[in-house]
C-alpha cells in the first residue's frame, strides 16, 4: 500500500518537487539538488514524527485504509458502480481520523452527523469515540459504498452506531432538518459547491445542537483558498461567508488539506466579572 501523505495536498511541496526536477534537469550546482532535496525529506520526517506522536489507528481502521488503496476504483466506476471517479487519497486517513476522535471525544458527542462516507474511515474514527448508546449518521450518494462501509466496519464493535443514509447530501440535510433531528458533531466533507448550504442548514436549519461543533474538511482545497491564481473559488467564497460572521467562532487548523472548526461564539468565549 502506498503511504497516506497529508502533503499529497499540499501545492507547496508540489512546487519543491518541481524545482527539483528541474534543478537536476538542468545541471544546476550539488548543493542546490541537495538542500532542494533536504527540504522534502525534512517534510517527509515531519509527517513521520506527527504520525507517531499520534495514538495508534484500531486495527479496522487500519484494514479500511489498506483496502482503500488496494480497491480497484477504476473498474468500479467502468462497471457503473459509481457515479464517479472515487480515488484513495479522499480517505481522510490516520492523523485527521485521530484528530476527528478526539473532536467527537471532547464534545462528549452522542450524535454525529458525517456528510459524505467514502469507505468509511472517517465514520468509524468518530463512532469509536462515541458512548455504547451514540449514533453516527454518514451520507453518502453512492450505494455501492454502503456496501463495501458495511463489510469493511462489521469487525469493529462500534459499527453498530453507524446508520447509513444513501442520497443527495443536501436532499438528506434538509430532510434531516425538517425532522428537527440535531447533533453534537457535523463533519462536512461532501460536495465542495454545497458547503455554504450545509453550513447554513447546521446553524440556520436546527441540525447543529446548542454547543455543537462544525468541522469542515479541505478547507484548503488544494491551495484553491490562498492561490492568488485560482480567483473566486467556493473555497474562497465558504471561508470569507463564515469568516465574515461575527456570531461564530473558528479556527483552520492544518491538518491534511486543512479542517475549519467553527462554533458559536457564545460558546466559546468566558464570561468575566
Amino acid at each position: 500500500m502506498p503511504p497516506h501523505r497529508p502533503t499529497h495536498y499540499d501545492p507547496a511541496v508540489e512546487e519543491v518537487q518541481k524545482a527539483l526536477k528541474l534543478a537536476v534537469s538542468s545541471g544546476a550546482a550539488p548543493e542546490v539538488i541537495q538542500t532542494i532535496e533536504s527540504a522534502l525529506e525534512l517534510v517527509r520526517l515531519r509527517e513521520n514524527f506527527a504520525l507517531n506522536a499520534t495514538s495508534t489507528q484500531s486495527q479496522t481502521l487500519k484494514e479500511i485504509l489498506e483496502e482503500t488503496y488496494k480497491h480497484d476504483w477504476e473498474s468500479v466506476h467502468q462497471q457503473g458502480k459509481s457515479s464517479w471517479r472515487l480515488s484513495p487519497g479522499m480517505i481522510s486517513g490516520h492523523l485527521e481520523g485521530q484528530f476527528l476522535k478526539s473532536v467527537v471525544s471532547i464534545q462528549k458527542a452522542k450524535r454525529v452527523l458525517d456528510i459524505g462516507m467514502f469507505t468509511g474511515y472517517s465514520a468509524l474514527a468518530m463512532a469509536e469515540a462515541l458512548p455504547a448508546d451514540g449514533e453516527l449518521v454518514s451520507v453518502d450518494m453512492e450505494e455501492y459504498l454502503k456496501v463495501l462501509v458495511t463489510n469493511l466496519t462489521k469487525s469493529s464493535p462500534h459499527h453498530k452506531k453507524i446508520k447509513i443514509l444513501i442520497g443527495k447530501a443536501l436532499d438528506v440535510l434538509e430532510g434531516l432538518s425538517a425532522r428537527g433531528e440535531k447533533f453534537d458533531v457535523i463533519f462536512l466533507d461532501a460536495d465542495k459547491s454545497e458547503y455554504l448550504a450545509y453550513f447554513k442548514l447546521a446553524f440556520d436549519g436546527g441540525l447543529l445542537s446548542p454547543g455543537g461543533t462544525v468541522l469542515v474538511d479541505n478547507a484548503f482545497r488544494h491551495g484553491d483558498g490562498y492561490r492568488p491564481s485560482s480567483g473566486n473559488t467556493v473555497t474562497k467564497q465558504f471561508a470569507n461567508a463564515v469568516s465574515s460572521d461575527p456570531t461564530l467562532h473558528k479556527v483552520l487548523v492544518p491538518i491534511r488539506d486543512g479542517v475549519l472548526m467553527i462554533r458559536r461564539l457564545a460558546d466559546v468565549e468566558g464570561k468575566s466579572e
